[in-house]
């Protein structure tokens, strides 16, 4: 059996970072949305994917320790039925982010940093295969900017529930 250290030392692993992403996808969606709304489309276009490369490596650790928490968790409690529910639910959730991500989010930016002139357009290539839309154009642009502000509504609300159901394994867990 581990010790009381190692469940607190995970839990709050998983509850942390997961508390701590959901944050920063609510500061990305209030402060950076509002912020990119406020712009012509054009001048959208030239300041997301800088600023989104800012921000992206100080949310990007918090995105990869997450599930370590919340596998490590689920695993010290996997014979605790109603722990266990909650944990996978937290798990699935992480899923669901982690695929709208890869499916939607980062097509979208790759063609914005397409659209600058950036590398990453070209490293990444595979994403304009399955982005949304086609290459960013001025003619384009408000819309890219609201179908990327549109698709994080989700992440804001999925990312505020798993740290719900983190504290609901660990008050199951207790009871």
């Amino acid at each position: 059996m581990q010790s009381d250290t190692y469940r607190a030392r995970v839990n709050a692993l998983a509850v942390n970072t997961s508390a701590a992403f959901f944050g920063a996808n609510l500061f990305i969606g209030l402060s950076m949305g509002v912020y990119w709304l406020s712009l012509p489309p054009a001048d959208f276009v030239a300041q997301f994917f800088p600023q989104f490369s800012n921000f992206l490596y100080t949310i990007m650790p918090l995105f990869l320790l997450m599930p370590v928490g919340l596998i490590l968790s689920a695993r010290l409690d996997w014979q605790n039925a109603p722990a266990r529910r909650n944990w996978v639910i937290a798990l699935w959730l992480y899923l669901a982010i982690s695929l709208i991500t890869i499916f939607y989010h980062m097509p979208l930016n790759v063609r914005l940093a397409a659209a600058i002139g950036s590398p990453v357009g070209d490293a990444l290539d595979f994403y304009k295969s399955i982005a949304l839309v086609g290459p960013v154009t001025e003619e384009n642009s408000a819309t890219i900017r609201a179908t990327w502000l549109l698709g994080h509504i989700p992440r804001v609300l999925i990312t505020l529930a798993i740290p719900v159901y983190a504290l609901r394994a660990m008050r199951a867990r207790s009871a």
